[in-house]
């Protein structure tokens, strides 16, 4: 084999594969009733899916709602599942779903002093059509936020289409947002009525500026500014606050790749939706610690990697300026470093007060994924010597 030809076959073992999906999500527009689809194109098996549809819409204090994604029909499975419900304005939530394998169930959860709740359950979704998949409630406000996520490893076929009519709602807007591999593939705002207001689309690379699209919010360590309302994961554990979040949203995602190296990657990840959009000024993500005292820092996903950020652990909570979009994580450490300690005084004219917080410094990023590229060019070195 002449060296030109084992130059080409080193090429084809150093330069991995890369197959990305494409999503289509159709269409702009819709009435109560009406069909969307989400149309997927090579999708391999294996790999991390996520589908989020969140409706925003007015509602009447003491009323009922129902928002309903009917004859939802996946044309493959989610394995390792978990199917996510949130909602910001109710007294109380109920999560009904009719299965493919004939099964149905529903949960009923009163909401928190916020007027939040969050359901959250691990299961299995054959492919297939779930006739019913609704969120209703008793209103405690004059708008809702009703978001459902569903969420797995994906097997079956590589290409098909996912469509479902939404229901219940005559006015209003339902995002539908989809994540492959923990980077967004699409966002998409679509009108339900036809008065309501045009809707976009936004479709983005991991190396894209961020942005936000998706729940109503929780406080973290750092409160909302007014006239802002904070952001909450459908499972509570994260949240975003700031003057410049209005439409955004964190969907939680499955943690893909590799945590840096001594720490550890801690649950699932969390895209602040869509990835496209900035914030003027920065917003606050704050995730929750999993138990007092733990050694922690918060990552973004980006190029394939995961990247450390600066963070400050403040009582139970960790928070990070976000100033994009995108997917971020939890990190604790897997061999505990000492954190850094920064007293922190504030004082009134009556009495002063210390309090003292940890912030975490991110470590270098690690070297592994540059050792193909460093052993191609010592070989490269190689040959020109012998030459």
């Amino acid at each position: 084999m002449t060296k030109f030809g084992i130059f080409l076959l080193l090429l084809l073992f150093l330069v991995p594969a890369a197959t990305a999906a494409t999503i289509s999500i159709s269409p702009d527009a819709i009435e109560s009733g009406d069909t969307v689809t989400v149309n997927v194109n090579d999708l391999p098996d294996g790999a991390a899916f996520s589908l989020g549809i969140r409706g925003e819409f007015a509602a009447t204090p003491g009323e009922t709602f129902a928002f309903t994604a009917r004859d939802l029909t996946l044309p493959f499975a989610l394995t390792s599942g978990e199917v996510n419900a949130y909602t910001k304005g109710t007294n109380w939530t109920e999560l009904a779903a009719e299965l493919p394998d004939g099964s149905s169930g529903s949960i009923r959860q009163n909401a928190d002093r916020n007027d939040e709740l969050w359901i959250s359950q691990p299961r299995n979704l054959p492919a297939g059509t779930l006739s019913l998949v609704t969120l209703r409630g008793e209103a405690n406000a004059t708008s809702i936020i009703a978001d459902l996520t569903v969420l797995g490893t994906k097997q079956g076929p590589n290409d098909g289409t996912i469509s479902f009519a939404i229901e219940g709602v005559d006015q209003g807007t339902a995002t539908v947002t989809v994540f492959v591999d923990g980077s967004q593939a699409l966002s998409r705002a679509i009108a339900i009525g036809s008065s309501s207001p045009t809707p976009t689309a936004t479709a983005t690379a991991t190396s894209s500026p961020g942005s936000s699209g998706g729940n109503g919010g929780n406080g973290g360590s750092t409160g909302p500014t007014p006239g802002s309302a904070p952001v909450t994961s459908a499972d509570g554990k994260a949240s975003l606050t700031g003057a410049d979040i209005a439409g955004a949203g964190l969907l939680k995602i499955a943690a893909q790749g590799t945590a840096p190296t001594g720490w550890s990657l801690s649950g699932n990840a969390y895209a602040v939706t869509p990835a496209n959009r900035a914030f003027d000024p920065a917003a606050t993500l704050s995730f929750r610690l999993p138990a007092a005292g733990t050694t922690a820092t918060i990552a973004r996903y980006e190029d394939g990697a995961w990247t450390a950020v600066p963070s400050r652990i403040e009582g139970d909570r960790i928070t990070t300026p976000v100033a994009r979009g995108g997917p971020y994580v939890l990190l604790v450490a897997a061999s505990a470093p000492e954190p850094t300690a920064t007293t922190v005084t504030t004082s009134t004219p009556a009495t002063t007060s210390t309090t003292t917080s940890a912030e975490t410094t991110p470590t270098a990023a690690p070297v592994a994924p540059l050792l193909p590229v460093i052993a191609f060019t010592i070989l490269m070195l190689g040959w020109k010597r012998r030459g």
